[in-house]
């Protein structure tokens, strides 16, 4: 059984779900909040000036085997962003990793985390995500592995996704929204994001089942433009932006038809059953097309820490760390 109850309580709870907790009003897009209040000295990302006025930020986690999402790279990401130069005129952000771009986040510590500090956590998250997304001058990430979960979701905040079409292994690899196979929802802005970016159905309907997308069958328009090799990112992305600097994109699911994306949340809603975390990431969706943007992150938060006490995703959460020993 879903633990929001029937579709009409769940529908109720829509107005609790998408405003945070009084304390978290007014801080969240507060740019000139630097990182987390808990900081001390953050060591910037890597960074190289390029010719043009390009900056290229290189995402690294030497703590972790792989490129993952945690509070360490979140801090690191965001000092980096202070230091950006304000002649900047494109930024590239890529991976240390040959293996994956980002292999979403550190689940483990989201799980440590309670309910209110989880909440905060995945607020900072956005917050320095969408400094990426507010930044005067277009980004593009450059992906070269597997962008899952929050990966995906950093790259989302870009103004264009440049990718090979295959790893280092010369295999394809997965790009997509893996959160509901474990019970949960994206925290990020995926729900938000990947609507405005492919067919609005085949967004929601891939975030609802937790089903990443490969490089053999990825939908129009997520990945901009393909490079021919991880070598080829750089000048491809640069390419990329020199066609497009002048055109205005539609990257989030608030620049869709309301109508018609309200439509298709309602008809995969009925479809999807008691599936919590899928009518989870409807809600979300739906939040952010009746009440704007902040409104559908705010939902995707709070539906993201009431899923993650559920018997069921507690279950798929332990049977997934414990393939992970």
């Amino acid at each position: 059984m879903s633990p929001f109850g029937d579709l009409e309580k769940l529908r109720s709870a829509r107005s609790t779900a998408t405003e945070d907790p009084p304390s978290e009003k007014g801080r969240e897009y507060d740019m000139t909040t630097t990182a987390f209040s808990s900081q001390q000295t953050v060591q910037s990302l890597p960074m190289e000036l390029l010719e043009g006025n390009v900056a290229l930020i290189t995402l690294e986690n030497p703590e972790q085997p792989l490129v993952i999402l945690d509070r360490s790279l979140l801090e690191r990401l965001d000092r980096t962003l202070d230091e950006l130069p304000d002649t900047c005129a494109t930024l590239l952000i890529r991976s240390a990793d040959e293996k994956v771009f980002v292999a979403g986040a550190n689940l483990k510590e989201i799980d440590s985390l309670g309910d209110e500090e989880l909440r905060r956590y995945l607020a900072e998250g956005t917050r320095i995500f969408r400094r990426i997304s507010d930044l005067p001058c277009p980004s593009v990430a450059l992906v070269n592995g597997a962008a899952l979960g929050g990966g995906l979701e950093l790259a989302l905040h870009c103004t264009g996704i440049v990718a090979t079409r295959v790893n280092t292994k010369s295999r394809a690899y997965p790009i997509g929204l893996p959160e509901a196979g474990l019970g949960l929802c994206p925290g990020w802005g995926g729900t938000q994001r990947l609507p405005g970016r492919v067919d609005v159905a085949t967004a929601i309907e891939a975030t609802a089942h937790g089903k990443p997308f490969t490089t053999e069958d990825v939908p129009e328009g997520l990945i901009d433009a393909f490079a021919g090799s991880a070598d080829e990112l750089v000048s491809t992305a640069l390419s990329w932006v020199e066609s497009n600097r002048d055109h205005v994109l539609v990257r989030t699911v608030q620049q869709m038809d309301p109508k018609a994306t309200l439509e298709v949340v309602s008809g995969i809603r009925d479809a999807v059953g008691d599936n919590a975390a899928a009518m989870a990431v409807c809600e979300a969706v739906h939040a952010g097309v009746e009440l704007g943007l902040d409104a559908g992150l705010a939902a995707e938060r709070r539906l993201l820490v009431a899923l993650r006490g559920t018997e069921e995703t507690r279950n798929k959460l332990n049977a997934f760390f414990e393939g992970q020993r």
